[in-house]
């Protein structure tokens, strides 16, 4: 089955859509399509998130009225085709529903809030927000926890992994008896990433360019730390800039970029506790502040925020090496990328597990492992 490439940028805004082959990894432009909002370029990135039964595609321009947009995929030709566009009360940097699909929640870097809007039965969001919660500077992410019960966001300036018990009917979110949990001091909470069958959440810190794993209490959605590594060279100073983190499907590797030395670095996680051991560095695209992995874990796609450009990396499962295939052009400022499963003509896909196929094919080349940190004074740089 082929799988679907959305790429968000934010100056051009734009949606990139993409065919990948999952046998080979490579990319088909099937459109570009405009997200609606005011003529100025839109700071920091542009969000992106699937609804649950994956029919919609939601985006949101993070310029005054901040207006959030939903797209109907089309099953047969996966064509986006905008459904409605409401204002938001503020400019997300991170947009996720919920488990149930009932509720799309929302960050906000630029005013500290979280948010929850009712997701209709046709996809359209209901306003205004029916919560809108406070939170220290600059969250940046929000994610319900697979098990269900227990929503976790970030304060990247707060420092802070803030807990919240969803009530799953209402949509709901309460502080948990844990409602915070500070992070190591100047490291910067930015994304979070649960493993997919362990009590493991994983943390990119965007100050400190660093990761750090939690135990995760199911009862009371309490976290410890468990281990904390930083992702660049040890004579690194300022802000690093860390970005963006995932882990493959099967949750055996885990990636996680910095900007401010063009890199992602993989990790092996141990099976049975999830800890982490460092594979390697690897040399991306230019101030690579978001990247996914596809569903079968074979493939890396990484937008470089600077280059204007994706590319798509082999991700050999055995090792957690990267190795380059091929670059495409993504519009201005690329900064998001969602990885679908392609809707058959039969009926709907969920986003889910892809596996199969042929071998991926043998790469460009190698991608080097960092033996110097790459120049990082090129172009603008953007922290949002």
């Amino acid at each position: 089955m082929s799988l679907l490439v959305h790429v968000s940028s934010s100056e051009s805004r734009e949606i990139h859509a993409f065919l990948m082959d999952p046998a080979s990894g490579g990319l088909e432009l099937l459109e570009v399509v405009d997200v609606p909002g005011t003529g100025a370029p839109t700071r920091g990135n542009i969000p992106l998130a699937w609804s649950r039964d994956g029919k919609v595609l939601y985006a949101q321009i993070r310029i005054d009225p901040f207006p959030l947009s939903a797209f109907a995929l089309d099953p047969v030709t996966s064509s986006l085709a905008l459904i409605e566009t409401q204002p938001m009360p503020a400019p997300m940097a991170y947009l996720a529903p919920t488990r149930n699909g009932r509720f799309l929640m929302g960050a906000s870097y630029d005013s500290a809030l979280l948010t929850v809007n009712r997701i209709e039965a046709d996809g359209r969001i209901a306003v205004p927000c029916q919560q809108t919660l406070t939170t220290p500077p600059k969250a940046h992410c929000i994610i319900e926890a697979p098990f269900g019960g227990f929503v976790y966001a970030t304060s990247v300036d707060g420092e802070t992994i803030l807990v919240y018990r969803l009530d799953e009917n209402t949509g709901r979110l309460e502080a948990a008896a844990t409602a915070a949990v500070a992070t190591r001091p100047g490291s910067g909470p930015r994304h979070l990433v649960f493993h997919p069958t362990l009590d493991r959440l994983y943390c990119v810190n965007e100050h400190a360019g660093s990761v750090a794993a939690y135990s995760v209490d199911r009862v009371t959605g309490a976290l410890r730390e468990l281990q904390y590594e930083s992702l660049v060279p040890a004579d690194f100073s300022g802000r690093a800039m860390g970005a963006d983190i995932h882990l493959t499907p099967d949750g055996a590797l885990l990636y996680a970029s910095v900007r401010k030395t063009d890199t992602i670095t993989a990790f092996r996680l141990d099976a049975g506790t999830g800890l982490m051991t460092r594979v390697g560095d690897f040399e991306v695209e230019d101030y690579p502040r978001g990247f996914a992995i596809d569903p079968s874990g074979r493939f890396l796609v990484c937008a470089g925020q600077n280059s204007n450009r994706i590319s798509v990396y082999a991700l050999a499962p055995a090792t957690g090496e990267l190795a380059l295939l091929k670059r495409y052009p993504a519009g201005k400022r690329p900064s998001w990328i969602e990885i679908h499963r392609r809707q058959s003509r039969a009926g709907h896909h969920r986003p889910g597990h892809a596996g199969g196929g042929r071998p991926p094919p043998q790469p460009a080349y190698a991608l080097p492992r960092r033996g110097r940190v790459p120049d990082f004074h090129r172009g603008r740089r953007d922290e949002r």
